[in-house]
């Protein structure tokens, strides 16, 4: 893997850990907000594999590098095969059309990434 993409995705992973106890301790929204994100992602009718997925493919679509890495990483840890991320890849790639294509390239970084951090 290339350094510059280990080391932007490493400097990224280090900035959400740093920075979550600064959030904790003086955003009043950030509580909420982690609430929000446990709740949304438990299994339901949905699994939460199923769910981060979605959340992938949403995260390539608006173009949110911390938030491909984290949902890349999320989706592995819930049981996602990388053919899964491939084809949450073609759906963000079809409804964000060039851009998103750019963006999926960060997504098989971040899913490099991981699977070497095993």
């Amino acid at each position: 893997m290339d350094k510059f993409i280990k080391d932007k995705i490493n400097q990224s992973i280090s900035d959400r850990k740093k920075h979550h106890s600064r959030f904790s301790e003086n955003c009043s929204t950030y509580s909420s907000f982690l609430e929000l994100e446990k709740k949304t992602f438990e299994a339901g009718c949905l699994s939460r594999k199923h769910k981060e997925l979605m959340a992938l493919s949403i995260s390539i679509v608006t173009k949110c590098e911390p938030c491909i890495e984290w949902h890349v990483q999320q989706a592995c840890l819930a049981g996602a095969s990388d053919k899964e991320i491939y084809e949450t890849i073609d759906v963000a790639i079809e409804m964000g059309g060039g851009p998103a294509a750019a963006y999926s390239r960060f997504a098989l970084n971040a899913l490099d990434f991981h699977k070497e951090e095993k």
